[in-house]
Protein backbone atom coordinates (compact mmCIF):
# COMPACT_ATOMS: atom_id res chain seq x y z
CA UNK A 1 0.00 0.00 0.00
CA UNK A 2 1.23 3.53 -0.80
CA UNK A 3 2.67 5.20 2.32
CA UNK A 4 0.55 8.34 1.81
CA UNK A 5 -2.59 6.20 1.82
CA UNK A 6 -1.52 4.30 4.91
CA UNK A 7 -0.73 7.49 6.84
CA UNK A 8 -4.38 8.55 6.91
CA UNK A 9 -5.90 5.08 6.94
CA UNK A 10 -7.13 4.97 3.33
CA UNK A 11 -6.99 1.56 1.67
CA UNK A 12 -7.79 2.83 -1.83
CA UNK A 13 -8.89 6.08 -3.47
CA UNK A 14 -10.15 6.65 -7.03
CA UNK A 15 -11.41 9.53 -9.13
CA UNK A 16 -14.00 8.60 -11.77
CA UNK A 17 -14.42 10.67 -14.92
CA UNK A 18 -17.73 11.39 -16.64
CA UNK A 19 -17.42 8.24 -18.77
CA UNK A 20 -16.85 6.12 -15.63
CA UNK A 21 -13.13 5.48 -16.15
CA UNK A 22 -11.08 5.56 -12.94
CA UNK A 23 -7.65 6.81 -11.91
CA UNK A 24 -5.95 6.28 -8.57
CA UNK A 25 -5.61 9.36 -6.39
CA UNK A 26 -2.56 10.90 -4.86
CA UNK A 27 -3.95 11.67 -1.42
CA UNK A 28 -1.07 13.68 -0.02
CA UNK A 29 -3.56 16.56 -0.12
CA UNK A 30 -6.93 14.86 0.09
CA UNK A 31 -8.83 18.06 0.87
CA UNK A 32 -7.68 19.55 -2.43
CA UNK A 33 -8.79 16.41 -4.29
CA UNK A 34 -12.22 16.71 -2.70
CA UNK A 35 -12.49 20.33 -3.80
CA UNK A 36 -11.77 19.39 -7.42
CA UNK A 37 -15.14 19.44 -9.28
CA UNK A 38 -14.11 16.93 -11.95
CA UNK A 39 -15.98 13.61 -11.80
CA UNK A 40 -16.58 11.91 -8.47
CA UNK A 41 -14.49 10.11 -5.84
CA UNK A 42 -14.49 6.76 -4.06
CA UNK A 43 -12.57 6.64 -0.78
CA UNK A 44 -12.20 3.34 1.06
CA UNK A 45 -11.01 3.52 4.69
CA UNK A 46 -9.62 1.12 7.26
CA UNK A 47 -11.49 1.74 10.52
CA UNK A 48 -8.84 -0.20 12.42
CA UNK A 49 -6.52 2.76 11.76
CA UNK A 50 -7.26 5.55 14.24
CA UNK A 51 -5.99 8.21 11.82
CA UNK A 52 -8.92 7.63 9.50
CA UNK A 53 -11.26 8.35 12.42
CA UNK A 54 -9.56 11.71 12.82
CA UNK A 55 -9.96 12.54 9.15
CA UNK A 56 -13.59 11.42 8.97
CA UNK A 57 -14.41 13.40 12.11
CA UNK A 58 -13.05 16.67 10.74
CA UNK A 59 -13.75 16.37 7.00
CA UNK A 60 -16.04 19.13 5.67
CA UNK A 61 -16.89 16.94 2.66
CA UNK A 62 -19.05 14.69 4.85
CA UNK A 63 -22.42 15.49 6.34
CA UNK A 64 -23.21 14.80 9.98
CA UNK A 65 -25.31 11.80 8.91
CA UNK A 66 -22.47 10.32 6.87
CA UNK A 67 -19.92 10.91 9.60
CA UNK A 68 -22.16 9.30 12.20
CA UNK A 69 -22.80 6.24 10.02
CA UNK A 70 -19.15 5.74 9.08
CA UNK A 71 -17.86 6.07 12.64
CA UNK A 72 -20.74 4.39 14.44
CA UNK A 73 -19.78 1.28 16.41
CA UNK A 74 -23.29 -0.13 15.85
CA UNK A 75 -22.99 -3.05 13.41
CA UNK A 76 -26.71 -3.57 12.76
CA UNK A 77 -27.63 -3.78 9.06
CA UNK A 78 -29.36 -0.62 7.89
CA UNK A 79 -29.91 1.55 4.82
CA UNK A 80 -31.14 5.15 5.03
CA UNK A 81 -31.79 7.86 2.45
CA UNK A 82 -31.59 11.50 3.51
CA UNK A 83 -32.54 13.79 0.62
CA UNK A 84 -29.96 12.81 -2.04
CA UNK A 85 -27.60 11.08 0.37
CA UNK A 86 -27.51 7.33 1.08
CA UNK A 87 -25.86 5.92 4.18
CA UNK A 88 -25.91 2.58 5.92
CA UNK A 89 -24.22 -0.63 7.03
CA UNK A 90 -24.27 -3.84 4.99
CA UNK A 91 -22.62 -7.28 5.41
CA UNK A 92 -19.78 -8.77 3.40
CA UNK A 93 -17.76 -11.97 3.68
CA UNK A 94 -14.33 -11.81 5.26
CA UNK A 95 -11.43 -11.84 2.81
CA UNK A 96 -8.80 -14.20 4.22
CA UNK A 97 -5.64 -13.74 2.16
CA UNK A 98 -6.78 -14.85 -1.33
CA UNK A 99 -9.77 -16.90 -0.19
CA UNK A 100 -13.25 -16.21 1.11
CA UNK A 101 -13.78 -16.67 4.82
CA UNK A 102 -16.93 -17.84 6.58
CA UNK A 103 -17.43 -14.77 8.77
CA UNK A 104 -19.91 -12.08 7.79
CA UNK A 105 -18.44 -8.69 8.61
CA UNK A 106 -19.69 -5.12 7.99
CA UNK A 107 -18.98 -2.33 5.54
CA UNK A 108 -20.09 1.21 6.46
CA UNK A 109 -20.83 3.49 3.53
CA UNK A 110 -22.02 6.94 2.47
CA UNK A 111 -23.04 7.99 -1.03
CA UNK A 112 -23.65 11.50 -2.31
CA UNK A 113 -23.67 13.06 -5.77
CA UNK A 114 -19.87 13.46 -5.99
CA UNK A 115 -18.54 11.15 -3.33
CA UNK A 116 -18.72 7.59 -2.10
CA UNK A 117 -16.99 6.65 1.16
CA UNK A 118 -16.75 3.09 2.44
CA UNK A 119 -15.08 1.88 5.63
CA UNK A 120 -14.38 -1.51 7.21
CA UNK A 121 -12.38 -3.02 10.07
CA UNK A 122 -11.23 -6.22 8.33
CA UNK A 123 -10.68 -7.09 4.65
CA UNK A 124 -13.92 -7.74 2.75
CA UNK A 125 -14.41 -9.95 -0.29
CA UNK A 126 -16.95 -7.97 -2.37
CA UNK A 127 -15.03 -4.71 -1.88
CA UNK A 128 -11.80 -6.40 -2.96
CA UNK A 129 -13.40 -7.91 -6.08
CA UNK A 130 -14.88 -4.53 -7.03
CA UNK A 131 -11.51 -2.82 -6.59
CA UNK A 132 -9.91 -5.44 -8.86
CA UNK A 133 -12.62 -4.83 -11.45
CA UNK A 134 -11.83 -1.09 -11.37
CA UNK A 135 -8.11 -1.79 -11.80
CA UNK A 136 -9.07 -4.06 -14.69
CA UNK A 137 -10.79 -1.19 -16.49
CA UNK A 138 -14.44 -1.49 -15.46
CA UNK A 139 -16.25 1.84 -15.58
CA UNK A 140 -18.65 3.35 -13.05
CA UNK A 141 -20.20 6.65 -14.17
CA UNK A 142 -21.99 7.34 -10.86
CA UNK A 143 -21.57 6.45 -7.17
CA UNK A 144 -24.88 4.57 -7.31
CA UNK A 145 -23.53 2.32 -10.08
CA UNK A 146 -20.50 1.50 -7.91
CA UNK A 147 -22.74 0.79 -4.91
CA UNK A 148 -24.86 -1.46 -7.11
CA UNK A 149 -21.71 -3.31 -8.24
CA UNK A 150 -20.44 -3.81 -4.66
CA UNK A 151 -23.76 -5.22 -3.46
CA UNK A 152 -24.02 -7.32 -6.62
CA UNK A 153 -20.53 -8.70 -5.95
CA UNK A 154 -21.63 -9.55 -2.41
CA UNK A 155 -24.64 -11.38 -3.82
CA UNK A 156 -22.35 -13.35 -6.16
CA UNK A 157 -19.98 -14.17 -3.28
CA UNK A 158 -22.91 -15.37 -1.16
CA UNK A 159 -24.13 -17.39 -4.14
CA UNK A 160 -20.77 -19.19 -4.31
CA UNK A 161 -20.86 -19.64 -0.54
CA UNK A 162 -24.31 -21.23 -0.92
CA UNK A 163 -22.94 -23.60 -3.57
CA UNK A 164 -20.14 -24.58 -1.18
CA UNK A 165 -22.64 -25.40 1.56
CA UNK A 166 -24.64 -27.42 -0.96
CA UNK A 167 -21.51 -29.44 -1.80
CA UNK A 168 -20.99 -30.10 1.92
CA UNK A 169 -24.54 -31.42 2.14
CA UNK A 170 -23.92 -33.69 -0.87
CA UNK A 171 -20.96 -35.25 0.93
CA UNK A 172 -22.96 -35.69 4.13
CA UNK A 173 -25.88 -37.23 2.24
CA UNK A 174 -23.62 -39.77 0.49
CA UNK A 175 -22.10 -40.80 3.81
CA UNK A 176 -25.50 -41.06 5.47
CA UNK A 177 -26.87 -43.27 2.69
CA UNK A 178 -23.86 -45.56 3.15
CA UNK A 179 -24.42 -45.61 6.94
CA UNK A 180 -21.13 -43.77 7.52
CA UNK A 181 -22.49 -41.29 10.03
CA UNK A 182 -19.79 -41.17 12.70
CA UNK A 183 -18.65 -37.56 12.10
CA UNK A 184 -21.46 -36.33 9.89
CA UNK A 185 -23.60 -34.90 12.70
CA UNK A 186 -20.87 -32.41 13.57
CA UNK A 187 -20.36 -31.40 9.91
CA UNK A 188 -24.10 -31.10 9.37
CA UNK A 189 -24.44 -28.96 12.48
CA UNK A 190 -21.85 -26.52 11.11
CA UNK A 191 -23.68 -26.30 7.78
CA UNK A 192 -27.01 -25.60 9.52
CA UNK A 193 -25.42 -22.94 11.70
CA UNK A 194 -23.79 -21.19 8.74
CA UNK A 195 -26.97 -21.41 6.66
CA UNK A 196 -29.30 -19.98 9.30
CA UNK A 197 -26.82 -17.27 10.27
CA UNK A 198 -26.43 -16.15 6.65
CA UNK A 199 -30.15 -16.42 5.97
CA UNK A 200 -30.99 -14.10 8.87
CA UNK A 201 -28.81 -11.39 7.39
CA UNK A 202 -30.08 -11.95 3.86
CA UNK A 203 -33.64 -11.53 5.15
CA UNK A 204 -32.69 -8.19 6.66
CA UNK A 205 -31.11 -7.02 3.37
CA UNK A 206 -34.19 -8.12 1.39
CA UNK A 207 -36.43 -6.19 3.74
CA UNK A 208 -34.26 -3.06 3.39
CA UNK A 209 -34.29 -3.12 -0.41
CA UNK A 210 -38.01 -3.84 -0.62
CA UNK A 211 -38.72 -0.92 1.72
CA UNK A 212 -36.62 1.33 -0.50
CA UNK A 213 -38.78 0.34 -3.48
CA UNK A 214 -41.92 1.67 -1.80
CA UNK A 215 -40.51 4.91 -0.38
CA UNK A 216 -42.12 7.94 -1.99
CA UNK A 217 -39.27 10.33 -1.13
CA UNK A 218 -36.81 8.47 -3.38
CA UNK A 219 -36.86 10.33 -6.68
CA UNK A 220 -33.84 8.72 -8.37
CA UNK A 221 -35.13 6.17 -10.87
CA UNK A 222 -31.58 4.82 -11.24
CA UNK A 223 -31.43 4.08 -7.52
CA UNK A 224 -34.91 2.53 -7.49
CA UNK A 225 -34.03 0.36 -10.49
CA UNK A 226 -30.86 -0.83 -8.76
CA UNK A 227 -32.81 -1.57 -5.57
CA UNK A 228 -35.38 -3.62 -7.49
CA UNK A 229 -32.71 -5.73 -9.22
CA UNK A 230 -30.81 -6.31 -5.99
CA UNK A 231 -34.00 -7.16 -4.12
CA UNK A 232 -34.84 -9.81 -6.73
CA UNK A 233 -31.33 -11.25 -6.50
CA UNK A 234 -31.48 -11.44 -2.71
CA UNK A 235 -34.95 -13.00 -2.93
CA UNK A 236 -33.38 -15.82 -4.94
CA UNK A 237 -30.46 -16.14 -2.50
CA UNK A 238 -32.82 -16.25 0.46
CA UNK A 239 -34.73 -19.06 -1.26
CA UNK A 240 -31.46 -20.96 -1.83
CA UNK A 241 -30.42 -20.70 1.80
CA UNK A 242 -33.92 -21.67 2.91
CA UNK A 243 -33.62 -24.79 0.75
CA UNK A 244 -30.16 -25.55 2.18
CA UNK A 245 -31.42 -25.15 5.74
CA UNK A 246 -34.45 -27.35 5.08
CA UNK A 247 -32.30 -29.98 3.39
CA UNK A 248 -29.86 -29.94 6.32
CA UNK A 249 -32.76 -30.32 8.75
CA UNK A 250 -34.12 -33.31 6.83
CA UNK A 251 -30.66 -34.89 6.74
CA UNK A 252 -30.36 -34.37 10.48
CA UNK A 253 -33.71 -36.13 10.94
CA UNK A 254 -32.43 -38.94 8.68
CA UNK A 255 -29.28 -39.29 10.76
CA UNK A 256 -31.32 -39.30 13.97
CA UNK A 257 -33.59 -42.00 12.51
CA UNK A 258 -30.65 -44.14 11.42
CA UNK A 259 -28.95 -43.73 14.79
CA UNK A 260 -32.18 -44.80 16.48
CA UNK A 261 -32.43 -47.83 14.18
CA UNK A 262 -28.82 -48.81 14.94
CA UNK A 263 -29.45 -48.44 18.68
CA UNK A 264 -32.64 -50.52 18.43
CA UNK A 265 -30.81 -53.28 16.55
CA UNK A 266 -28.13 -53.42 19.20
CA UNK A 267 -30.69 -53.46 21.99
CA UNK A 268 -32.60 -56.21 20.18
CA UNK A 269 -29.47 -58.34 19.84
CA UNK A 270 -28.67 -57.78 23.51
CA UNK A 271 -32.22 -58.71 24.50
CA UNK A 272 -32.13 -61.95 22.46
CA UNK A 273 -28.79 -62.95 23.98
CA UNK A 274 -30.10 -62.20 27.46
CA UNK A 275 -33.25 -64.26 26.84
CA UNK A 276 -31.27 -67.20 25.49
CA UNK A 277 -28.82 -67.13 28.40
CA UNK A 278 -31.48 -66.87 31.08
CA UNK A 279 -32.56 -70.58 31.03
CA UNK A 280 -28.91 -71.61 30.91
CA UNK A 281 -28.27 -69.48 33.97
CA UNK A 282 -31.22 -71.15 35.67
CA UNK A 283 -29.79 -74.61 34.91
CA UNK A 284 -26.32 -73.75 36.15
CA UNK A 285 -27.83 -72.21 39.26
CA UNK A 286 -29.84 -75.35 39.89
CA UNK A 287 -26.76 -77.56 39.71
CA UNK A 288 -24.89 -75.27 42.02
CA UNK A 289 -27.34 -75.55 44.96
CA UNK A 290 -25.24 -78.23 46.76
CA UNK A 291 -28.29 -80.20 47.88
CA UNK A 292 -28.73 -83.98 48.17
CA UNK A 293 -29.83 -86.20 45.28
CA UNK A 294 -28.36 -83.80 42.64
CA UNK A 295 -28.56 -85.43 39.14
CA UNK A 296 -25.40 -86.73 37.44
CA UNK A 297 -23.35 -86.80 40.64
CA UNK A 298 -22.68 -90.52 40.82
CA UNK A 299 -22.33 -91.57 37.18
CA UNK A 300 -19.67 -90.83 34.56
CA UNK A 301 -20.10 -87.90 32.14
CA UNK A 302 -22.24 -85.78 34.47
CA UNK A 303 -20.60 -82.55 33.37
CA UNK A 304 -21.20 -83.43 29.71
CA UNK A 305 -24.89 -84.17 30.37
CA UNK A 306 -25.26 -80.90 32.30
CA UNK A 307 -23.69 -79.01 29.36
CA UNK A 308 -26.14 -80.61 26.96
CA UNK A 309 -28.99 -79.58 29.25
CA UNK A 310 -27.74 -75.97 29.24
CA UNK A 311 -27.54 -75.95 25.41
CA UNK A 312 -30.98 -77.56 25.13
CA UNK A 313 -32.47 -74.93 27.45
CA UNK A 314 -31.02 -72.12 25.32
CA UNK A 315 -32.20 -73.77 22.09
CA UNK A 316 -35.69 -74.28 23.51
CA UNK A 317 -35.86 -70.61 24.44
CA UNK A 318 -34.75 -69.60 20.94
CA UNK A 319 -37.39 -71.90 19.40
CA UNK A 320 -40.13 -70.47 21.60
CA UNK A 321 -39.15 -66.89 20.70
CA UNK A 322 -39.29 -67.80 17.01
CA UNK A 323 -42.57 -69.68 17.40
CA UNK A 324 -44.23 -66.72 19.15
CA UNK A 325 -42.73 -64.34 16.48
CA UNK A 326 -40.83 -62.43 19.14
CA UNK A 327 -37.84 -62.56 16.72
Amino acid sequence: MDQALADIGIISAYRFAGDGSATKLDVTNLDAELADPRGWLWLHFNLANRRCHDWLARSVALSDVARETLLDADEHIRLDIFNEEIAGVLPDLHQEFMQEGDDLLRVHFEISAKLMVTARRKPLRAIELTRRAIDGGRKFPTPVSLFDAIVDQFADVIGRYSAGLGDELDIVENHVLHDEIDDERLRLGRVRLQAIRTRRQLSQIRALFHRMETREDVESETLLSAMRKLAQKFDALDYEFSAIYERARLLQDEIAGRMTAITNRRLFTLSVLTACMLPSTLVTGFFGMNTKDMPFQTGDGGTFYALLLVIAAGALTWWLLRRTKAL
